[in-house]
């Protein structure tokens, strides 16, 4: 009995170190799942915004954006008469108006390289203005590329063309 009496004491010693180690465990296991469910979380929240964001597909219609004026430009054309034009750029909805208002020097490069390889005759022909605004369309839409699957350069506007 003596037997019995002295290793009680030392089973409820066991018991006490050994809830005394689960509680360490459970301390350090602690931050570990919260660092787990911080990131499962955030993964969540960046999926979520990944399937909910517009993605334009060719062809579909993409709401229009604000209009960027270029500078005023005046030109040579290849056969020696000279063009002025004002040109404004229509963007769509998912351009970043910052970037290209930034980039305004390289839009008006590209017209002046597209002006210069115009002529009078050319533009005075019946569609001739309309292919002009359809180059430099093109070229305006190489340089902003796309956005979500769609242009960033929706259409070019003449607001002001001189030609002498």
């Amino acid at each position: 009995m003596t037997d019995v009496l002295q290793s009680a004491p030392a089973a409820t010693d066991a018991k006490a170190k050994g809830a005394a180690g689960d509680g360490k465990k459970k301390k350090k296991l602690l931050p570990k799942l919260l660092i787990v469910v911080v990131l499962l979380a955030g993964g969540g929240y960046v999926a979520m915004g990944q399937l909910h964001h517009v993605h334009y597909k060719p062809g579909e219609k993409v709401p229009l954006g604000q209009l960027v004026s270029l500078d005023q430009l005046t030109v040579n054309l290849a056969d020696g008469h000279l063009l002025q034009a004002s040109i404004d750029m229509q963007l769509t909805a998912v351009a970043s108006s910052t970037t290209i208002t930034a980039d305004t020097p390289v839009y008006d490069d590209a017209a002046i390289a597209v002006i210069g390889t115009q002529t009078y005759a050319g533009l005075l022909a019946p569609g001739g203005r309309a292919a002009f605004k359809a180059q430099l369309l093109a070229a305006f839409q190489k340089i902003a590329g796309t956005a979500d699957g769609a242009q960033e350069v929706s259409a070019v506007y003449f607001t002001g063309l001189v030609i002498q």
